[in-house]
């Protein structure tokens, strides 16, 4: 059936190209049209961890190669060529040369720029947040009521968050490592407890920040993708230890073919687009995200 495969194609472009612009709504929005096409939650979930890792590392390239985030640093060619090796020796050095490594170590840290250090905590909270949800969803499924709260609460936040972008989108916020770091970890318990709820929490919260919209988005894209590689390897892992088998990855192809298509045209969008309106799209997107996501708890309660 390759009209069949066509379809799903389009439809994963469609959603990726609205998350790599916005830096939301794949899953979110993904899940929901997969299940009505007859597709088993046993088939989406992995399928769109792996396209999601994929197509974040993709889209995150784009998103560098037209200027909307700068992750490199000025000692990083050196750090990589020369400190890490060195360090990876260890024992082999002498010791003023080894406290030598680590003060270039230090200065590279000191010397990353402001996007690459946004990335490294987004990431970090995200890499935990995703194995805990996979492994909550692997080993313990929570009652009908808990699921309906989770929802419920996950759906109330995006829903907020995005009022909140619109209500003071020409407002300017003062950048906070710690505002940052909140973000990062609201997100991750968000990913654990429901295995969504984090783009749309990441580039909201990064924009009430400080953090540019265009800048938000790139970074969530890198960060989400992080996110959803420790996300497949622990589900893959806890996969082969209860059931002896990888799981089920059948539609992941094309997912990750309709995505991927997506995220050149999507970064270049995010490029383009005028940042006052950025903002508004933003905050628009999330609110949307947010109400759907209420509406489809709501629904699903009365089945």
């Amino acid at each position: 059936m390759a009209w069949f495969v066509v379809l799903v194609i389009t439809i994963a472009f469609a959603c990726e190209y609205m998350d790599s612009a916005l830096g939301m709504g794949y899953g979110t929005t993904l899940t929901p049209v997969l299940i009505l096409l007859g597709f088993e939650p046993a088939e989406i979930v992995p399928a769109i961890l792996v396209s999601e890792f994929i197509t974040g590392l993709t889209s995150a390239g784009f998103h560098v190669a037209f200027k909307n985030i700068k992750l490199r640093s000025t000692s990083s060619q050196v750090v990589v060529a020369r400190v890490i090796p060195a360090l990876a020796r260890g024992g082999d050095l002498p010791r003023a040369e080894m406290q030598g490594q680590v003060r270039s170590l230090k200065r590279f840290f000191h010397e990353m720029t402001l996007d690459t250090k946004i990335v490294m905590i987004l990431s970090l909270l995200g890499v935990l947040g995703a194995v805990l949800a996979a492994l909550i969803s692997t080993v313990h499924a929570a009652s009908r009521l808990a699921r309906f709260i989770i929802k419920l609460y996950i759906g109330l936040m995006v829903l907020s968050m995005g009022i909140i972008i619109l209500v003071f989108r020409n407002r300017k916020f003062a950048f906070s490592f710690k505002k940052i770091t909140l973000v990062g970890a609201l997100a991750g318990f968000n990913k654990a407890i429901s295995g969504g709820g984090y783009g749309p929490i990441t580039v909201s919260g990064q924009i009430m920040s400080g953090v540019d919209g265009r800048k938000a988005v790139a970074s969530t894209s890198v960060s989400e993708s992080l996110a959803c590689l420790a996300g497949v390897i622990t589900y893959i892992t806890m996969n082969l230890y209860l059931h002896q088998d990888l799981g089920n990855f059948s539609i992941a192809p094309s997912l990750i073919i309709g995505s991927v298509l997506s995220a050149p045209i999507a970064a270049f969008t995010t490029k383009k687009m005028d940042p006052g309106k950025f903002k508004s799209c933003i905050g628009i997107a999330t609110m949307l995200l947010g109400a759907f996501s209420l509406i489809r708890t709501v629904h699903g309660l009365t089945w």
